[in-house]
């Protein structure tokens, strides 16, 4: 019987305590009246204190007979009710199902709020699983996606629970009818223009076909690979606090320990890293962006910049990394001067030197050059307009240099420009160096810029 099932799987899993508030979301299909029902027939043991939520998006005439049986429901089997509708003036022209969903979550969280319930019930199945999974292993390319739908998982400041995901449309709707509890059917869900009807209508039936337990072996697999990304989440984790640190909302790492992690690992801390600041914020993470974040930290440029979603963004200083948000443009430092045995700050984890190159001390990059005692002092400086630097075939504007490397827009001013006293420009720190006609002269020595880390 599916209300034994359903005490049983409550019982197991302890996601409330008896009494407690919970905020039931309610559509009035048969997948969350057969929620509503089951919870309302747990024993007094198991059973928590319901409220239900429930949003008319508007989007189709039905949804106003829909929220009047609700409310009449709720009435009878004195429940609270919250309702809320979304204006269409609201909707948007393209990806309503996403902005519905938006929509209805904000609301939820809202309404938990606002009551202090600490935890969400939604009636998500078992075939809403295996249509998940299907859509996500035709999507992309990320294995975290074919882990699907998780029974629980933080949410607001509690727990969103979904637990009929051991348990068919078929099941719910033959309950449903046994109980005599009246549920509507959305119309839209026959609509095969959308892939997920697709897949519904026309796939998962012949998948069926071919075997019965298909759909209970998609969910013991995402439950599985769900136990697995959770010890490799632990695993990445470890490695994040021995290689960096966390600072509110940034993290720091050293390259030279990054590097020495096995291949196979730094993608999954790589994405553990990204993840711990951006999923939060609900921001998408890219299979895209992690690629060229390790494709950053692995490689042998010294600087250089991945943007991710939200402001986010991946960067390396030479033997440094970081992980921030940029809530505004790069505060610039002034320009300064630069003479022989000297370091000089050009932030907070790096410095600059000049030294003769017999002498020079070891540093994450450097560059060698001629100069005549009139080229000195040096001028480190911030990018000008007009700046141009001189290659081996020519010249080339500073700003083409950085839009080449990727560098974002409010992050050109920041970049540091080495010059002679007489303004020739030599080297656009950490990203290129210029390419000189500089024959050797009685009066030159050859020197050598040096940029060091000052903070592992």
């Amino acid at each position: 019987m599916l209300q034994t099932t359903f005490n049983q799987i409550v019982a197991q899993q302890r996601w409330w305590q008896p009494g407690a508030n919970v905020l039931v979301a309610v559509s009035t299909g048969a997948d969350s009246m057969a929620l509503l029902a089951l919870l309302q027939q747990l024993p007094m043991a198991l059973r928590p204190t319901i409220m239900v939520a429930h949003v008319n998006h508007q989007l189709r005439a039905a949804s106003v007979t829909e929220a009047a049986y609700l409310q009449d429901y709720c009435q009878r089997h004195q429940l609270p009710l919250i309702s809320r509708s979304w204006p269409v003036a609201g909707h948007p022209q393209s990806g309503v199902e996403a902005a519905a969903r938006a929509f209805r979550y904000a609301f939820f969280k809202q309404v938990m709020a606002q009551h202090q319930i600490g935890t969400l019930l939604t009636a998500h199945h078992g075939d809403d699983q295996f249509e998940t999974v299907l859509m996500r292993l035709l999507r992309g390319g990320d294995l975290h996606e074919l882990a699907g739908i998780y029974q629980q998982r933080p949410f607001a400041n509690g727990q969103l629970v979904r637990p009929l995901l051991a348990f068919s449309k078929a099941e719910l709707r033959t309950y449903c009818q046994q109980h005599q509890q009246p549920f509507f059917d959305d119309v839209t869900n026959t609509d095969v223009t959308l892939t997920r009807n697709r897949l519904r209508q026309q796939v998962i039936p012949r998948l069926k076909q071919e075997n019965p337990a298909a759909r209970q072996h998609v969910q013991q697999y995402a439950t599985q690979l769900q136990a697995l990304l959770a010890v490799g989440a632990d695993y990445a984790q470890q490695q994040l606090v021995q290689i960096g640190a966390f600072h509110d909302a940034t993290y720091q790492g050293d390259i030279k320990l990054w590097q020495a992690l096995p291949r196979y690992a730094q993608a999954l801390v790589l994405r553990q890293l990204c993840a711990h600041f951006l999923l939060p914020q609900g921001l998408e993470l890219k299979t895209a962006q992690i690629q060229a974040g390790l494709a950053l930290l692995q490689g042998s440029k010294a600087v250089g910049t991945v943007t991710l979603a939200g402001g986010w963004r991946l960067q390396r200083q030479y033997q440094t990394f970081k992980l921030l948000q940029a809530t505004a443009k790069v505060p610039v430092q002034p320009a300064f001067t630069l003479v022989p045995h000297q370091w000089q700050p050009l932030g907070p984890t790096c410095e600059i030197g000049l030294f003769p190159a017999t002498s020079a001390p070891a540093g994450a990059d450097s560059y060698d050059v001629l100069l005549a005692p009139q080229a000195l002092p040096l001028i480190i400086r911030h990018r000008q307009p007009g700046d141009r630097l001189a290659l081996k075939h020519g010249q080339q504007k500073v700003k083409k240099i950085l839009i080449d490397q990727k560098v974002p827009a409010t992050q050109r001013a920041a970049v540091w420009l080495a010059t002679t006293a007489q303004h020739q420009l030599l080297w656009v720190i950490g990203y290129k160096k210029a390419q000189l006609f500089n024959p050797a002269q009685p009066d030159k020595i050859l020197y050598r810029l040096v940029v060091r880390t000052t903070v592992s």
